[in-house]
Formats: structure tokens, sequence, C-alpha cells
């Protein structure tokens, strides 16, 4: 009999044993799962896209040094992941409230919003790009600008597979 009267499983398992076993089971092949798993189904490699990002509130020193444009790496593996091919640069503007309730656009004075244009050869899967080392880009994520001039932070704003 597989369950004896005292509700052992052969004998020397009781159901809950068993149950318990199973859920440790389930918890291991899950946890490998998410840790060695692929981040997401790579449709194409070899693909060319520039990506465009938003760098808020730098001074002047911080927009020459993007000005000179050059490779960019990643701080962790020292692998290239694009190439700087174009800076866009504004005046920052924030909200203020005057003292009569009235909402206006004021200048930050000497602080520059940069639009960074990238260009990457990497892979493409079904929602996003990957660039050199399989680092994600996707529009709205942070990304760090890494090269030999320039060390900053910014938002991605937008893809664009270039053909």
């Amino acid at each position: 009999m597989l369950i004896d009267k005292n509700g052992k499983l052969f004998g020397k398992l009781s159901i809950i044993d068993f149950a318990v076993i199973l859920l440790v089971i389930a918890a291991v092949i899950g946890v490998g799962v998410r840790l060695f798993g692929g981040t997401a189904k790579m449709v194409k490699s070899d693909r060319a896209f520039e990506y465009v990002v938003k760098v808020e509130g730098v001074r002047q020193y911080t927009v020459d040094a993007l000005q000179k444009k050059g490779k960019l790496t990643d701080r962790r593996y020292e692998q290239e992941i694009g190439e700087i091919t174009n800076v866009d640069v504004e005046d920052v503007e924030f909200q203020s409230t005057t003292a009569d309730g009235d909402i206006v656009f004021v200048g930050l004075p000497e602080r520059y919003t940069c639009y960074v244009t990238i260009r990457s050869v990497g892979k493409e899967s079904d929602n996003s790009y990957f660039a050199g080392d399989d680092t994600e880009i996707s529009a709205g994520r942070q990304f760090s600008i890494y090269s030999k001039y320039v060390d900053t932070t910014g938002t991605i704003q937008s893809v664009n597979v270039v053909e």
C-alpha cells in the first residue's frame, strides 16, 4: 500500500513531509529559472539602433565633455556599448509660483539639459534592445553615460532602429 494506517507514505514519510519536500523542490526550480533564465527571447542580432538620452541639470563642463563625443563603455566590463553621435543642449527651466499665485517658467542659471544621441550595434528582443554587453536599452530606463571624457546619468527618451 502507498499509505499505511498511520498516514505514512511507504511507511516512512508523512503526507505533510512529502508536501514540504515538493514545495522545496518547486522553490529551488523557481529560483534557478529566475537567476539563470534569459531576460528575453533574442530575435535579431547585429542590429544598428540609435537612442536619445536626456541628461538634466548639468554644468557647462559636462556639456563640453559630452560634445567631445567618443565611444561609451560599461564601467563594469569596459566593453563598448555605443558612440555619441549628436548632443543638443537647452537651458534648464523649471516651474515657479510667484507671490500672486501665477505659475511661470524660470531659467536655472548655468545649468543645461542635454539630449545625447547614441548609436549602437546590438541585439533586438521582443520588447527591448541590448547594447554590446547586454545592457538593456529601452525608453524610460536610467542609463549611465561613461567615456574617457564624461561620467553622467540620464533617462532614455526614445530608441529607433537604423536601417
